[in-house]
């Protein structure tokens, strides 16, 4: 077959077609689930004509277009890897982990068809197809990002308070101030500097002052400071990593960063959070900050779930669980510990390569994640384990991780106080769960 006739193939065109019409369209017009994945759906029939036009080979290029695809849906570290690949290419993107998107993976069979179903096409089809189809492509894999809007900062103007935000698409370089006399009603306009916070106000005798690393305000009482409001620093915890982090520069703070106080208002800028607001008859209100302004109906409910994302960690836990129970009950266990520790090593440094060192650093972890895992297979080979070890191993590989995640949604839905205790339950976990699972590999190989 010729390779160029697969990208001229009608259903590929067409792809390219819906790919263009959805995401500069559809997208606008109705943005919802079915838009969303209509992209995935034409971006994953396009892309493997594409290249196989580079490498030749069709089962290849749909296998690595479904691999890639899914690393990239369902971890952290794929979409990261993703978003930084395209931002090298196309400038600032960010690619969203959704594992919803797998929903789109049966299209690889359609790309499979237009393949063994080619037409006559001339060459310069090629020349007409290929440019388009590598711009929708790309445009489709970029998801430009928007910043998290976050209350910086507040001072008073007179009998005014105003609450200067930041934020926005790009850089989140977007700078706006709201003013207010009652609290309620707040007039916003475009600000042009930074205003730096202030953590201390006072009004007459009325004296507050922010706490800093906590949701906290306190103010003086018969010559005494005490809290005047708050929010606990569990819930708190949960608040902090509810917000994802921006792709680029610093998170942004969770915390009271600035007051501001006038004769009938306190207003505090909680960064993320917010504000929180008293008015005359002495009541605190939290309003959220975001596009749109600040609304208490944009403020996050209390108590809520913490966001944690541990799957990769999860992953490795029970990759290597998997591999110490093998271990344990074939006959040449240090070979497969060897392997699998050459394995974990190779997968935290490219993480830790992915997290400290940018894009252009991952290729060297990549590869030794590569040569660990070549290591591990070999020595699984030689070995030569029974079926039932082999189940024992993935049983046990499974189990671990479920049991190195529980700690982390334990915490989210309040039964542990901090993120902390969650990570140190979870290696006890670990510890415990890969442990038994060595010792049901011992147990299963000395059976045969």
């Amino acid at each position: 077959m010729v390779r160029h006739t697969w990208i001229g193939q009608p259903l590929t065109v067409l792809a390219l077609v819906v790919l263009v019409v959805n995401d500069h369209v559809l997208k606008h017009a109705w943005p919802g689930f079915v838009t969303g994945k209509l992209s995935d759906v034409a971006g994953l029939i396009l892309f493997p004509a594409l290249l196989d036009l580079v490498v030749g080979r069709a089962k290849f290029s749909i296998a690595v277009t479904g691999v890639a695809f899914t690393l990239v849906k369902t971890t952290a570290t794929g979409a990261w890897l993703a978003s930084e690949a395209w931002t090298a290419l196309w400038g600032p993107s960010r690619v969203l982990a959704d594992p919803t998107d797998l929903l789109a993976l049966p299209a690889l069979g359609l790309a499979w068809w237009a393949y063994t179903h080619p037409v006559s096409v001339h060459k310069a089809v090629v020349f007409l197809v290929v440019p388009p189809a590598v711009l929708a492509v790309a445009a489709t894999s970029a998801a430009p990002f928007d910043w998290p809007y976050t209350a910086y900062a507040a001072e008073k103007v007179g009998d005014e308070i105003v609450v200067h935000t930041r934020g926005g698409f790009g850089m989140g370089d977007d700078l706006v101030s709201y003013r207010t006399r009652d609290g309620i009603t707040w007039s916003k306009w475009i600000q042009h500097e930074r205003v730096e916070p202030v953590v201390r106000d006072c009004h007459g005798t009325a004296c507050y002052r922010v706490v800093p690393g906590h949701l906290r305000v306190q103010e003086i009482r018969n010559g005494r400071w005490t809290t005047a409001w708050e929010i606990p620093d569990e819930e708190r915890d949960r608040l902090v990593r509810l917000h994802p982090d921006p792709p680029f520069g610093h998170p942004e703070p969770t915390e009271s960063l600035a007051v501001a106080v006038t004769g009938r208002l306190v207003a505090v800028a909680n960064g993320t959070d917010g504000i929180a607001v008293r008015d005359t008859t002495g009541d605190w209100r939290r309003l959220g900050v975001g596009p749109g302004g600040l609304a208490a109906a944009t403020a996050t409910p209390l108590p809520t779930p913490g966001r944690y994302e541990v799957y990769d960690l999860v992953a490795q836990a029970a990759l290597v669980a998997a591999v110490l129970t093998l271990s344990a009950g074939v006959r040449n266990p240090a070979l497969m510990i060897g392997g699998g520790i050459v394995l974990l090593v190779s997968l935290r440094i490219s993480l830790a390569m992915v997290t400290d060192l940018g894009f252009l650093a991952a290729p060297p972890g990549v590869v030794f994640m590569v040569l660990g895992a070549g290591l591990l297979a070999w020595g699984v080979s030689r070995a030569g384990p029974s079926w039932r070890l082999v189940t024992v191993s993935l049983v046990a590989g499974l189990l671990t991780g479920l049991a190195v995640l529980a700690p982390y949604a334990a915490w989210s839905a309040g039964g542990l106080d901090f993120y902390t205790g969650a990570e140190r339950a979870a290696v006890v976990a670990f510890a415990l769960a890969t442990t038994a699972g060595m010792v049901a590999g011992y147990l299963t190989g000395r059976r045969r």
